[in-house]
């Protein structure tokens, strides 16, 4: 895909040739069928390429057009997404460096302001450059096209959210009113549960799927890669195979919880009663002060296994929809309400604590200790003698699940971080280990009712 625009040094090319992944993504950006076009590629796929490609060429056909560029955030942005940006506008040396290089070196840009981010093109379109991290400076604007890169990679970025917003944001004129994601797969986060089992953050169905596209090419069957042979002996074989090669996933590197995984410790909820200790429960509760607000349901097996049996998990909530001594919901049922009467290992908020008390649940202050508790969920991830892990988490969980999955050590004790889910689990596991291990028995109210080794 290449186009040829006019400029004062007469007429530049736009554009470049592709390899046969390269050209379906472009196919299915032209179709007008799809609100959100993935490409999914291992490293060295030429997902760069092909983003400031389409990005550039459609801004050089649209005069007075808006496009928006994000990275997972500007800081990671500029070395990679915006650096392989700029060096695909036409003309020397346009990368903004200290020797000189500036966008404006290019015959189709008329300027740059490198504090704003922003880069107009001499047709009046602007192009600009943002972070993932805080797309919410964006919704006030209207985008022709729009290029996520490494959307894996969005760390602490809700990707249902930042969709929402953003295809609200694509009702130009013009069009092509579509956004285009790339990225390798980075463990089994949003971006895996978006574009390969396609569920939605309550683990049903993607309601938009017939508007998603995925493209999937390995980056061995790229005909402009020259390190094809580097790059087998470096990954095949490997448990990263899948993800720096054929862009399929691995698990991200630097997780809290690396040994968690999906098919040893998630388990199907039908059929998981019969495997708990009748009455027997306990809670984590998180104020959710940053949002959401969070209370698991944690049961037990005869095998002595903690299993996080259900979840409240609810951004904007209030403290009643959990647990209501007052009757102020007006005849609607708390959440917690008919469930055991285990002990709450709550956020410390003596108001909360109180309410769960005053409507007859045990409530204490949790053990929030962050290297304690992270070590102690860790220990319980590990495997007995008989192949048992320690913990297990029911399906309908899916907001823990996808925190264990994308959870990293550069988030630990960081307000940005998702961790809401992980905090309710790791004060009612460790404070509860604190309270009984050892020698002393457990008190009664179906909190623990042995020995907890």
């Amino acid at each position: 895909m290449s186009v040829t625009t006019q400029t004062s040094e007469g007429a530049v090319e736009v554009g470049g040739h592709y390899w046969d992944a390269q050209l379906r993504t472009f196919d299915a950006l032209e179709s007008g069928d799809y609100d959100v076009v993935v490409f999914r590629t291992g490293y060295g796929g030429g997902k760069t390429v092909l983003g400031s490609d389409w990005i550039l060429t459609e801004a050089v056909q649209t005069p007075d057009g808006h496009y928006l560029v994000l990275a997972p955030d500007r800081q990671k942005g500029g070395p990679a997404t915006y650096k392989g940006f700029f060096e695909r506008l036409p003309g020397e040396n346009t990368v903004p460096n200290d020797s000189d290089g500036d966008p404006e070196n290019s015959p189709i840009v008329a300027g740059y302001h490198g504090t704003k981010h922003r880069l107009t093109l001499i047709n009046g379109a602007v192009v600009q450059l943002g972070g993932a991290d805080v797309w919410s400076r964006f919704a006030g604007s209207e985008f022709n096209a729009i290029w996520m890169d490494e959307v894996a990679h969005y760390g602490t970025t809700d990707l249902y959210d930042l969709h929402e917003m953003l295809v609200t944001r694509q009702r130009t004129e013009a069009g092509p009113n579509v956004t285009l994601w790339t990225s390798t797969g980075n463990g089994f986060n949003q971006f895996y549960d978006i574009t390969e089992r396609q569920v939605d953050e309550d683990d049903e169905a993607l309601r938009w799927s017939d508007r998603l596209k995925i493209v999937v090419g390995s980056s061995l069957n790229n005909p402009f890669l020259n390190e094809k042979e580097k790059m087998r002996a470096q990954f095949e074989g490997s448990e990263r195979e899948a993800q720096a090669l054929h862009g399929g996933f691995s698990a991200a590197t630097g997780l809290v919880y690396a040994d968690f995984s999906r098919n040893l410790h998630v388990t199907p909820t039908d059929g998981l009663a019969d495997r708990l200790v009748e009455d027997w429960a306990m809670y984590g509760y998180d104020a959710g002060w940053d949002d959401p607000r969070v209370l698991l349901d944690i049961r037990k097996t005869h095998t002595d296994q903690f299993v996080v049996w259900d979840s409240f998990y609810e951004s904007e909530s209030r403290l009643a929809e959990v647990v209501d001594p007052d009757g102020i919901l007006d005849g609607r049922e708390a959440w917690i309400k008919g469930r055991p009467k285990g002990i709450v290992y709550a956020e410390h908020e003596p108001a909360h604590i109180r309410q769960f008390k005053a409507a007859g649940w045990p409530a204490v202050k949790a053990e929030k200790s962050l290297d304690g508790g992270i070590d102690h969920v860790r220990d319980r991830l590990a495997v007995d003698e008989d192949g048992r892990p320690g913990v297990l988490i029911a399906d309908r969980c899916s907001d823990l699940i996808q925190e264990f999955a994308s959870y990293k050590e550069d988030q630990v004790g960081k307000s940005a971080a998702t961790d809401h889910a992980l905090d309710s689990l790791r004060y009612a596991l460790f404070t509860h280990y604190q309270r009984y291990s050892g020698d002393r028995q457990s008190g009664s109210s179906g909190g623990g009712s042995e020995l907890i080794n």
